[in-house]
């Protein structure tokens, strides 16, 4: 583990390989370890020199990492929440998953704030959000797995609603691919901190999250804030700004302006637009109700198929 040759989470294990030849180099050492300490596999769960291999719920393949169909699957199906429980649920599920979601705390904002204390339930203004959620997962959302040593950028982008960020590295096409999304919320605090400091505030964060990706590494922080690489390269910082700017000083970056014009794929990190989705929604709202129908609820239980979808 400490050499990376294998990945461990609880009592499974994966060891990535570049070809077959790395394969069995890294089978005999992970089988040699194992041997030596005294350690049982069940070799009718194990799978050898995949080029396809689901783990934790992602498929991995050809450098990339999706969501697994059981999963995309369990999104689908979900039914239309009717308790606050059922809210946590599903945001539970599509939580897991948000590394997918470009602004998924902003999507998601609608159905968490639901889920406060003393919140009356009314779903009616959350089912967009529900929806968009489904959508996005079920659309096999693909990332690129994260490789040492290619270009890597880091754009980021805030306003008062929230702040995000996402990874980019290039890949053998010569293009920018994503890795991972990220994206949070501002609190009542950082509302009223100034578009330049929630500016650094995502840029900070973005580091804290994709830390074991990018320390150690040279990469670029993409901004339209002109001020963000003025304001680094002073002496004089106010308190809260000097506190970020030492996180930073542990990475090896640069910074690069790039106008607003040329930043809109960030902007919808901190932004998310209020869409209109009318055949997503109408179709929604009828499954509400034909579920709260009492009489088309008794013609599912005679025709034996609850799951079945009665359209009117």
């Amino acid at each position: 583990m400490r050499k990376g040759v294998v990945i461990i989470y609880m009592d499974d294990l994966i060891f990535p390989a570049k070809d077959e030849k790395e394969g069995l180099e890294k089978l005999k050492e992970v089988l040699e370890v194992a041997s030596k300490y005294g350690l049982e596999m069940k070799f009718k769960k194990c799978q050898f020199l995949r080029r396809k291999v689901e783990f934790l719920g992602h498929v991995v393949e050809n450098g990339t990492i999706r969501p697994s169909i059981a999963k995309t699957i369990a999104v689908k199906k979900f039914l239309v929440p009717t308790t606050v429980k059922q809210v946590q649920r599903f945001l539970g599920l599509t939580g897991y998953f948000r590394k997918f979601i470009l602004a998924y705390s902003q999507i998601a904002k609608p159905l968490s704030d639901l889920t406060r204390k003393d919140n009356p339930f009314m779903f009616e203004p959350q089912m967009e959000a529900f929806e968009k959620l489904k959508k996005l997962l079920t659309e096999s959302p693909v990332l690129s797995i994260f490789q040492q040593g290619k270009t890597t950028e880091l754009n980021t982008d805030a306003s008062q609603q929230g702040y995000g960020a996402f990874l980019l590295q290039e890949a053998e096409d010569g293009k920018l691919h994503p890795v991972q999304y990220m994206s949070q919320k501002t609190t009542p605090v950082e509302e009223k901190y100034s578009s330049y400091e929630l500016v650094v505030l995502a840029v900070v964060n973005a580091l804290k999250k994709f830390r074991t990706y990018l320390l150690g590494y040279h990469f670029k922080i993409i901004t339209d804030c002109s001020a963000f690489q003025k304001t680094m390269d002073k002496k004089d910082l106010v308190t809260r700004i000097a506190r970020w700017a030492l996180l930073l000083e542990e990475y090896d970056y640069e910074i690069v302006h790039r106008s607003g014009q040329r930043m809109q794929h960030v902007d919808a990190l901190s932004r998310y637009p209020v869409t209109i989705i009318t055949s997503d929604t109408l179709t929604a709202r009828l499954q509400r109700a034909q579920q709260e129908d009492e009489n088309i609820q008794h013609l599912k239980s005679l025709i034996g198929t609850d799951n079945a979808r009665l359209l009117l």
